[in-house]
């Protein structure tokens, strides 16, 4: 089989892929490897964490006693609390306070990496995301260090204080998805329908026969629905139609693949810079079937990703821009109802939100323009964090991931934390 005929078989293909890099990052080598290790009368780990509240600023003067980790469920000791700040703006106080009367932000700056998931944006609908990107650029530290990845073409820019470079490629920066071209205007919602046909007992593969009228069968069966509005009274039309939603699955596919394997890469990358890297991914969305039986599916790639962003110390932020709104080039000459707008958003959002999360961050969704106030939360949000020592238990030091989970004793705030650690096991005299 070549390599183009396997690349459209299936999305599972970077499942495997992420299993096999996992297997080759995490076993045996400790998720701290780029986290400061404290040493003390007992050997603690080191687990970063964001306290912010309602409107994103980070909160500060929070002791050990505050928090609450658990390691697989088992609740864990917070030895110390140390607030690191990386902007003069750290905490709403500081933002009150002129200029000159700030506190001024740590010494060492951050490394900064801004993923573009350009194959997600259609041709000419990224502009404004990359003229907010650059702004956000701009307001940085002078002394954080600003990466670009583009994907999936691969672009690679590593962090450094130069920022030219950066802005250079990023106004280069377009989108390059291929628009879902359907002669009979099928809506990415149904395509994901079309696709589960085979366990569908209403489709007209399995009910040629049925005594129901056809209004009532285009209620059970997406192809049937799509014929009332496309091709009625063709007796071939509803072939045609299954042939299509198949077919342009796979493109679906394709561009859904292309993302995951982008985020893989970056990853990959990132394992190999030292330190705390915060990620900024920038996306229109990456397409997940909400039906079990349906295409695409990704399996367990969001855990997975988010197990390797715990080993490259890595928090991801995601802004999801949607570029199927007004303004913006439209994927079919039909427009689509607001339900099936909404569920399509959820599907592209459905990934973003476990992968976001599971790696320390969030997505926020941008509904029109290119979500300025989106890039001013995650700059609040990232001016600091908490640097917790926790003791681990013996049973935790076996080198494996483990669940990892953070709470704070007080109202009105949100913890963020990645939701993977990874013991070492102790070190031999």
């Amino acid at each position: 089989m070549s390599r183009e005929e396997d690349r459209l078989t299936a999305v599972p293909r970077p499942i495997v892929a992420l299993a096999a890099l996992v297997a080759v990052l995490l076993p045996g080598v400790r998720l701290a490897g780029q986290q400061p290790r404290f040493r003390s009368a007992v050997d603690v780990i080191a687990v970063d964490v964001q306290v912010v509240d309602k409107d994103g600023y980070p909160i500060a003067q929070l002791g050990p006693e505050a928090f609450e980790v658990s390691i697989n469920g088992h609740r864990r000791k917070v030895v110390s609390a140390q607030f690191l700040r990386h902007s003069g703006t750290a905490t709403r106080a500081d933002a009150m306070l002129p200029a000159d009367l700030r506190e001024s932000p740590a010494a060492e700056g951050r490394t900064i990496v801004l993923a573009v998931d350009n194959g997600s944006f259609e041709t000419g609908s990224a502009s404004e995301a990359m003229m907010a990107l650059k702004a956000f650029v701009a307001r940085v530290e002078p002394n954080d260090r600003v990466g670009l990845f583009v994907f999936p073409t691969g672009v690679w820019i590593p962090p450094t204080t130069d920022r030219s470079t950066v802005t250079v490629r990023l106004d280069r920066t377009i989108g390059e998805k291929q628009a879902i071209r359907s002669r009979y205007n099928l809506s990415a919602s149904e395509i994901v329908d079309i696709t589960a046909q085979s366990t569908n007992p209403n489709s007209f593969l399995t009910m040629r026969n049925q005594p129901l009228d056809d209004a009532t069968l285009a209620q059970m069966d997406p192809v049937r629905l799509v014929r009332s509005r496309e091709c009625p009274g063709e007796a071939d039309c509803m072939a045609r139609i299954y042939a299509e939603g198949m077919s342009l699955a796979v493109q679906l596919e394709q561009q859904t693949q292309a993302s995951l394997e982008g985020l893989e890469n970056l990853l990959a990358r990132l394992t190999a810079i030292p330190g705390r890297k915060a990620v900024l991914l920038v996306t229109a969305g990456v397409l997940v079937s909400d039906r079990p039986d349906g295409r695409p599916q990704i399996g367990e790639t969001g855990r997975i990703l988010g197990q390797i962003a715990a080993r490259a110390n890595a928090v991801v932020y995601t802004i999801q821009i949607d570029s199927q709104t007004p303004g913006y080039a439209s994927a079919s000459k039909r427009g689509i109802g607001s339900s099936d707008r909404g569920r399509e958003r959820t599907m592209q959002a459905s990934f973003l939100d476990q992968f976001s999360v599971s790696a320390g961050g969030n997505r926020m969704y941008v509904g029109v323009g290119g979500g300025e106030y989106a890039f001013d939360r995650v700059l609040r949000e990232a001016s600091a964090h908490y640097l917790l020592g926790v003791e681990p238990a013996d049973e935790d030091r076996d080198g494996k991931a483990r669940e990892l989970r953070v709470k704070v004793a007080r109202r009105g705030v949100t913890v963020r934390n990645r939701q993977w650690v990874l013991v070492p096991m102790r070190e031999r005299s």
